[in-house]
């Protein structure tokens, strides 16, 4: 994927986030109205139904950051990366433990949250992964009941064209790590995997 390409990609990506985020935060709105004025508001479907737009809220801010644009200099607070990170763990198989400290520049954060979407896809039973930033390098650590860490998942550099929508982070993350300068290390052992770059 050519520059140019790879930033209209992102462009699109933050439109999308941008346009979705805005009737998400209505709908929050609107269902905390009817919390205070329903006695209703105690019951199983309504708690699924909060839980459900807090893990969409956190989807979408964090889709924000792995797919659309970020200037230099943009940083993200360790305030907003904790909510996105919770948010997702309420919704999902896997808890994340942000273990570097404040925040971060959005641009390392992006290729972070990539990185993440990678661990998703090698933990499919679910797990913990912890994130950590050692000398300037990040280290992700997941662990859980099973890890898939075949190549075949990993598209090859020229195959971008072959991998299905559920890959795309592992077409993106490399890209990132090489327009950063940095390049990425994946270790295994006994029921663990770290991405390390």
């Amino acid at each position: 994927m050519n520059h140019s390409n790879h930033r209209l990609t992102q462009l699109i990506g933050s439109r999308i986030c941008h346009d979705l985020i805005s009737p998400i935060g209505a709908i929050s709105n609107g269902l905390e109205l009817i919390q205070m004025q329903s006695v209703a508001a105690d019951t199983p479907e309504m708690a699924l139904i909060s839980e459900s737009l807090n893990n969409a809220s956190a989807r979408v801010r964090f889709y924000r950051i792995a797919f659309g644009m970020a200037s230099d200099g943009q940083q993200v607070g360790i305030g907003e990366i904790s909510a996105i990170l919770s948010g997702l763990r309420h919704g999902g198989r896997i808890a994340f433990h942000w273990q570097a400290g404040e925040g971060c520049a959005r641009v390392e954060l992006r290729m972070v949250f990539l990185a993440l979407m990678c661990l998703e896809a090698m933990l499919p039973h679910g797990g913990e992964v912890a994130i950590k930033k050692q000398d300037g390098r990040w280290h992700l650590r997941g662990a859980g009941q099973k890890i898939v860490t075949n190549a075949a998942i990993w598209p090859a550099p020229s195959g971008d064209e072959n991998i299905g929508a559920h890959q795309v982070q592992f077409a993106l993350l490399p890209a990132a790590l090489n327009a950063s300068g940095r390049s990425l290390d994946l270790r295994h052992d006994d029921g663990a995997i770290e991405l390390v770059f």
